[in-house]
């Protein structure tokens, strides 16, 4: 693994130059720890919904210029959060 070495820059161009095409390959180790992440492990879920409330939903999706998915998001979270504010 080389160490990197910043040279001193004249102008910004010149270290923007230096930024945009550096090779951060010989900088890291080989330990196979490159692109190890700590997430939360958060996954959407797939929820069966009745044919013709899915008709419904894709029309008036469709009518607001979003994807059926953005509107079944939508209104889920309005309703749960209308849910807990009245409880």
């Amino acid at each position: 693994m080389k160490k990197l070495q910043v040279p001193e820059f004249s102008t910004y161009e010149e270290e923007a130059d230096f930024w945009d095409n550096l090779d951060t390959a010989d900088l890291m180790e080989d330990d196979d720890q490159w692109f190890r992440f700590e997430t939360l492990n958060k996954r959407a879920i797939r929820v069966a919904i009745l044919p013709e409330i899915a008709e419904e939903l894709s029309q008036k999706a469709q009518a607001q210029g979003v994807s059926i998915e953005t509107l079944v998001n939508t209104l889920l979270i309005e309703h749960v959060r209308e849910s807990t504010l009245s409880h």
